[in-house]
């Protein structure tokens, strides 16, 4: 599984950005720009998504091996991996696996566990799959026409704007989702779960920064608590006017909170 990637600057601090589901390296390019200044930065696509590979297997573990594949093949020492949603929960599991490849790692508005907004959070996606697959890509002519379509599900025209940057025109004039739907479909409840078990008798002792977006349901206190309990190095900032995509929705004060961490 070669993943498709990024590269930007080429400071000493390697940082390796794992985007969440449904999106891309591409997605990420503003913030690896702005942390680009003082960092080697890659964003990378994940398995079934962007320009990587896609597999019938989407897993958490199969990310990790993907990651693990990656580092050694790019030859980083030690990254701060920053994962959001998805990628969060993937760079969470990585670090319990490999805490020696890291120095430090980055969740941004996820559990690593199960959330206690599961049920609510997999009606979301749900809901989201539902609208995706609702639109006939064999039919439509432009962007528009996907947008027309899934706006019959989905009011959030941000959240739309975000979908529609996955689809794309062949060299034969039709239109491709960049993600892989199937998997994804037949997937998503296990996506939906944490990476880490509860009630496990662990540590993860790697310096760990979870940012909250102050109006997502991501991650509730009783959320905070169980994350306290594992991970013995933690730092928690909430970012008050930002919901779950906090880099596109706050940027700045994202890239400052996160520069800040890896400069302590």
């Amino acid at each position: 599984m070669q993943l498709f990637f990024r590269e930007f600057g080429s400071n000493s601090n390697n940082i390796i950005i794992l985007h969440g589901l449904y999106g891309c390296s591409d997605n990420w390019v503003s913030v690896a720009k702005n942390l680009s200044q003082k960092n080697h930065v890659f964003a990378v696509d994940l398995r079934n998504h962007g320009r990587s590979p896609h597999s019938n297997e989407h897993s958490y573990a199969a990310m990790c091996n993907d990651l693990l594949e990656f580092i050694k093949s790019q030859e980083i020492e030690k990254p701060v991996i920053i994962g959001h949603s998805m990628g969060g929960r993937c760079a969470a599991l990585f670090a319990k696996q490999y805490p020696d490849l890291l120095s430090k790692i980055i969740i941004a508005d996820i559990s690593p566990f199960d959330c206690e907004n599961q049920k609510q959070i997999l009606i979301f996606h749900e809901n989201i799959l539902s609208a995706l697959t609702s639109v006939n890509i064999n039919q439509i002519r432009s962007r528009h026409d996907a947008a027309t379509q899934i706006s019959k599900k989905i009011n959030d025209v941000n959240l739309q704007n975000f979908l529609l940057k996955s689809l794309y025109r062949a060299s034969n004039g039709s239109f491709l989702w960049r993600f892989n739907m199937s998997a994804i479909l037949n997937n998503v409840k296990n996506i939906v779960c944490g990476s880490l078990a509860k009630n496990a008798d662990y540590k993860i002792q790697i310096p760990t920064l979870l940012l909250i977006g102050g109006k997502s349901n991501y991650v509730a206190d009783a959320d905070i608590k169980i994350i306290t309990g594992v991970f013995s190095d933690l730092n928690i900032e909430i970012i008050a006017e930002s919901g779950h995509w906090i880099h596109a929705e706050q940027q700045e004060k994202f890239t400052n909170c996160i520069q800040k961490f890896i400069d302590a």
